[in-house]
């Protein structure tokens, strides 16, 4: 029988962290699960490969600093060790990376970004988990419920796409589940959902929760309302609607309401699922943005909208993460292991 390798401590070791979504980059230099830099940011689109992002990083702030590794979480499944990323056409292989970069493979983890965000989450101060307001505590006259510390919890969040995470609490302590269930079936309830739907179904054979609940599905609903409204849909993204919201534009801000209320009914599935008493976060850029000009009291409600569960997701805490480089705690405190 080969002998085993011990298990190496990485506590020392200075890494290069990177949180890789369809949009952005983000990147940070870290030791024993902790950042010693201010993350940065840059759209992922100026750089050819992920390599190439890497050592733009490391040239800036690397300032002559021996790196030992690197823990990198992507939008996209893990297979094979590696990630082809579901919205961006780059992908994140762990030989190649140690490669261009010069470090050994095994020091270079690669994670679902989500994944990485479930990490974070017990490390998350309190300033950093807005509250979502209203729902049956709201009515009963009680503050927001409490968290169970030891309980699990779930991470979403809608940007590029959709992603969603589970932090389960095991006898061996916390354990991070990836998953892809943004792909999982969409339940539409009001008119606009089934509209909305129907257009995406039409484009693409079928709707998943991510066909609506990212910044392309918040300008499919806002398309939905508009023609609803008998009126044509602008062009530019969810950008448009954002800015149409903030003109007070009907369609517009019956969009974004329909889209917080799709997120609760999603978030709400999902806490049931992972009998998530621990909370559930809300991440991504898309609900900040929204929550400037809409109240969220209706991801709430929806939260809670499940029949005979209903009583129970009252005391289910939930959160907008307001730390937008977590992810990159989370690969730091990952690669730690």
């Amino acid at each position: 029988m080969p002998e085993a390798v011990p298990r190496e401590d990485r506590a020392d070791h200075v890494i290069l962290v990177g949180d890789v979504g369809g949009t952005y980059a983000r990147f940070a230099l870290a030791r024993n699960g902790r950042l010693l830099d201010t993350p940065q940011r840059a759209e992922r689109a100026a750089f050819a490969d992920l390599a190439t992002a890497c050592r733009a990083h490391l040239s800036e702030h690397g300032g002559g600093l021996r790196i030992d590794g690197a823990a990198i979480a992507a939008a996209g499944r893990v297979q094979g060790g590696r990630i082809a990323m579901t919205n961006a056409d780059w992908s994140v292989d762990p030989a190649t990376l140690a490669a261009e970069l010069g470090l050994r493979e095994r020091r270079v983890q690669v994670l679902n970004d989500f994944g990485a965000l479930a990490w974070s989450l017990p490390s998350l101060a309190a300033d950093e988990l807005l509250p979502v307001p209203g729902g049956g505590a709201a009515r009963a006259g009680r503050g927001a419920p409490p968290a169970d510390p030891s309980g699990h919890r779930v991470v979403l969040g809608p940007g590029s796409g959709l992603g969603v995470a589970a932090l389960l609490r095991t006898a061996q302590g916390w354990q991070p589940l990836a998953t892809e269930g943004g792909h999982a079936s969409a339940a539409p309830e009001t008119a606009l959902e089934h509209a909305a739907v129907a257009l995406a179904a039409a484009r693409f054979g079928r709707t998943s929760w991510e066909r609506l609940l990212s910044g392309p599905g918040l300008a499919l609903l806002h398309e939905a309302a508009c023609l609803q409204a008998g009126a044509a849909a602008p062009a530019g993204g969810a950008a448009a609607t954002l800015e149409g919201c903030t003109r007070g534009d009907e369609p517009a801000l019956r969009a974004a309401r329909c889209f917080v209320e799709l997120l609760g009914a999603f978030a709400g599935d999902l806490a049931l699922l992972f009998d998530a008493t621990g909370g559930v976060v809300i991440g991504g850029g898309i609900v900040p943005r929204i929550a400037a000009v809409l109240p969220l009291d209706g991801l709430r409600t929806r939260f809670e909208a499940k029949g005979r569960f209903s009583g129970w997701l009252e005391t289910v805490p939930v959160g907008v993460l307001a730390s937008p480089f977590a992810a990159l705690r989370g690969a730091a405190v990952a690669y730690r292991g």
